[in-house]
């Protein structure tokens, strides 16, 4: 079933978008993704140009944030103190990268800008991760036992001002998760993705929080991160096509 998207002026089969949001937000609720790194690229393969894709993604990306986040917080998984640090930063980091976009579609690079980010970020994160997968399953064979640490210590974690998050466990630098915030924030306006798949890795080796916690406190990042970045892209530009929502 066709259908002509008024503000983008493409076509769109409406069946196949609704199977992949329904895929999207079952892996949301499961690992605390909003999708949008697989969301966005499949809008844009669509033939929905990346301006108009990352912007009404980041709009889908805040209703299944949303779903989300709340059925943790009746589960109670979900550590708001250490999530709204990280929501500080993040606001930070999407008005530079509004700023950013910004730049680039007045100059008429953002199309290009668009997918080739999609391209580097995504290949980069799929070689580092079968590159850690096959030497796991390397260790596995020849029964390797190898003694990690709990927490690895990076030069984020010599930073001031270092608060207790109780519901983590965690005695961190106010600036870890506001750092962290920022760059989860400045990807999510530029790319159109919730940010989760840097937001996560980045709470279990640099914050060192319980796995339990991190779906729940990522998802209520990305509610206010994506807020944010629709109405900034609504308001600035008109590229919100409430049809594709």
């Amino acid at each position: 079933m066709e259908y002509f998207l008024p503000i983008a002026q493409v076509e769109i089969n409406i069946v196949f978008i609704f199977i992949l949001s329904l895929f999207v937000g079952v892996l949301s609720g499961l690992f605390g993704v909003g999708g949008g790194f697989l969301m966005t690229p499949f809008l844009i393969f669509l033939g929905i140009p990346p301006a108009y894709a990352v912007p009404n993604e980041a709009s889908n990306i805040l209703g299944t944030s949303v779903s989300g986040s709340t059925t943790h917080y009746l589960k109670g998984t979900l550590d708001y103190k250490m999530g709204f640090m990280i929501v500080i930063g993040g606001t930070f980091g999407t008005l530079l990268g509004i700023l950013t976009f910004s730049y680039l579609k007045d100059i008429g690079k953002i199309n290009e800008v668009i997918s080739l980010a999609y391209m580097y970020v995504l290949a980069i994160l799929g070689t580092f991760m079968l590159i850690q997968g096959v030497s796991e399953i390397d260790k596995a064979r020849k029964k390797i036992i190898v003694r990690k640490k709990l927490h690895h210590h990076y030069w984020i974690h010599g930073l001031p001002f270092r608060m207790r998050f109780k519901k983590s466990k965690v005695y961190e630098s106010i600036f870890t998760p506001i750092i962290i915030g920022m760059i989860v924030g400045y990807i999510a306006a530029i790319m159109g993705v919730g940010g989760a798949f840097i937001l996560v890795p980045a709470m279990i080796y640099i914050i060192g929080m319980p796995t339990k916690l991190i779906p729940g406190t990522s998802l209520f990042v990305t509610i206010f991160v994506s807020a944010i970045v629709t109405v900034l892209h609504a308001f600035n530009y008109g590229t919100i096509d409430l049809v594709l929502e």
